[in-house]
């Protein structure tokens, strides 16, 4: 890479006036006529400009190949990938919420009145990590993986279940009563989800019955 100064000239001008008289004499009468000269002087004042010209020498060529298709077996792959990771994320925001709950009851040396009163707020309606607002935010990551497909809801709906699984070996057991409010509220969602699809099912197949009648009408 090449950096090349080169100076620039700025121009200006100033005018000088000049005013010129001259006298003619012609038939005994004297006959005065002006005239104006204006004269123009340049001058140029010299700036350093740098300009950075870019070496061509040793240029790759660069060949870009056209992404390829994944396969049947790789889009299987992948899917199975992503609810196995929504199924973990289930079950670690149950542990997160239950450890949550576990502050907001049990005070002990690790754990002190501030954190205990935030604990409890945060499971509280309203909270962090209260039902109404764990179980929103599975239901908004189920919708998201599904991309709009209503048909995927019942996978979606076996990996939260499994989730729960996961997150009851996890803790040993049966899990708090806070994670069955939780559950409840999940499973209520994927019902209206379901229904939401199938009405929107319905419109659509109306839709297309209005058309042929239109058309056959016609």
């Amino acid at each position: 890479m090449n950096i090349m100064n080169v100076n620039a000239s700025v121009y200006a001008s100033s005018t000088v006036v000049q005013q010129n008289n001259t006298t003619v004499k012609e038939n005994g009468k004297e006959t005065t006529t002006s005239s104006t000269q204006i004269k123009q002087d340049t001058f140029f004042a010299s700036a350093s400009v740098s300009s950075q010209n870019t070496s061509t020498d040793n240029t790759e060529n660069i060949t870009y190949e056209k992404p390829k298709k994944l396969s049947a077996e790789q889009l299987k792959a992948l899917s199975d990938q992503r609810i196995a990771s929504f199924k973990n994320m289930v079950s670690n925001m149950l542990g997160k919420q239950v450890k949550t709950l576990n502050k907001a009851l049990f005070e002990g040396i690790t754990i002190s009145p501030e954190e205990q009163q935030a604990a409890l707020e945060a499971i509280s309606p309203g909270g962090e990590w209260s039902p109404e607002a764990v179980s929103e935010n599975i239901l908004n990551m189920a919708k998201a993986l599904s991309g709009g497909d209503v048909s995927k809801l019942e996978l979606l709906k076996n990996a939260v279940i499994k989730g729960f699984e996961a997150a009851e070996t996890t803790w040993g057991g049966k899990l708090p009563s806070i994670t069955d409010e939780t559950y409840d509220l999940i499973m209520k969602g994927f019902d209206e989800w379901a229904k939401e699809g199938t009405e929107e099912t319905d419109k659509t197949d109306e839709s297309k019955d209005d058309e042929i009648k239109i058309e056959k009408a016609e």
